[in-house]
């Protein structure tokens, strides 16, 4: 049932991503995507040791596998998405295990701001360097700027699973 779940959420993710835009900027729930699975997959109890666990691996699977699929979707070279997705996977299990900090809406925010524009910069740059293409930067900035402001919600929205905010 998980697995169904978690099919189905990526299945309306880039439905959403490829039939919506703000300002003709498409956009980039990936990042969110990514960000959630792995929020859903930290340790819950402190027992499982803080690094070396599962939820790094799990986490960073998902968000490669994601980026792939975005890759392939659209058209351009394979890597990109791939590299981008999966360390934020990696960085949102590592960033949130309560080592280096405890999930906060606040720090929710900050994070999904941080994730996005890293996605945009790692993907942008993979693409000019791999392909040789000429990029508007003052363009670029802008989408990037469009996706982290649409992002910023979903940093309040998806906590760690378990997490009270009286903790």
């Amino acid at each position: 049932m998980n697995y169904l779940k978690w099919a189905i959420f990526i299945f309306l993710t880039f439905l959403v991503q490829t039939q919506l835009s703000i300002f003709n900027t498409s956009l980039n729930l990936a990042v969110v995507l990514a960000y959630s699975f792995a929020l859903k997959s930290l340790p819950r109890s402190q027992e499982a040791g803080y690094f070396g666990s599962r939820a790094e691996i799990k986490s960073t699977v998902f968000g490669a596998g994601i980026g792939l699929l975005e890759d392939i979707l659209a058209g351009s070279i394979i890597g990109p998405g791939f590299f981008s997705k999966g360390l934020i996977g990696f960085i949102s299990v590592v960033a949130f295990t309560e080592v280096v900090f405890k999930w906060t809406p606040f720090l929710g925010v900050i994070a999904m701001i941080i994730l996005t524009v890293i996605d945009g910069i790692i993907v942008t740059g993979l693409r000019f360097i791999f392909t040789n293409i000429n990029i508007n930067m003052i363009d670029t900035l802008k989408t990037i700027f469009i996706h982290a402001i649409v992002n910023i919600p979903f940093g309040i929205i998806f906590k760690p699973s378990g997490f009270k905010l009286t903790d």
